[in-house]
């Protein structure tokens, strides 16, 4: 599989996870505005959308490098778009709550919703990425058995 074939993968990969984290994320909203509760609903909204703007920054800024090509960029970058995605979502929670007055348990519970994506993506190992080489392959080459000498 080629570098651009990847990239492309990887950057389809991360808009379903975020198309994944939105309809969960409008699930909940829906859920609170239907129970009455508009403004919990608003703030569920706002802390999913915090959750994911902030992650899609970092996994887009992550996507401009190749790790293979140029290792030493791909670490600085990842150091550099973590800092600014802490940043960034203190910046967007410090706006949630000054100008929408969003209430701090429904928008922590919105937030948190983003990461269940993440885990069950993990949990079963991404299926919408193809890969060549076998996983266990993979896992072989990347964290090999030390056998005594």
């Amino acid at each position: 599989m080629g570098s651009s074939q990847a990239f492309h993968k990887a950057r389809i990969a991360v808009l379903r996870l975020t198309g994944w984290q939105l309809l969960l994320t409008l699930l909940l909203t829906a859920t609170a505005w239907l129970a009455g509760y508009s403004s919990a609903a608003l703030s569920v909204f706002a802390g999913g959308s915090i959750g994911m703007i902030a992650g899609l920054y970092q996994a887009l800024r992550l996507l401009q490098v190749n790790a293979a090509e140029q290792p030493a960029a791909m670490m600085s970058g990842m150091w550099v778009s973590e800092v600014v995605k802490i940043v960034l979502t203190v910046a967007m929670f410090l706006l949630a709550i000054r100008l929408l007055n969003v209430e701090m348990v429904p928008t922590l519970v919105g937030y948190a919703t983003t990461y269940i994506v993440y885990w069950v993506a993990l949990g079963t190992r991404y299926p919408w990425i193809e890969t060549d080489v076998p996983v266990a392959d993979l896992r072989e080459r990347n964290w090999p058995d030390k056998k005594d000498d």
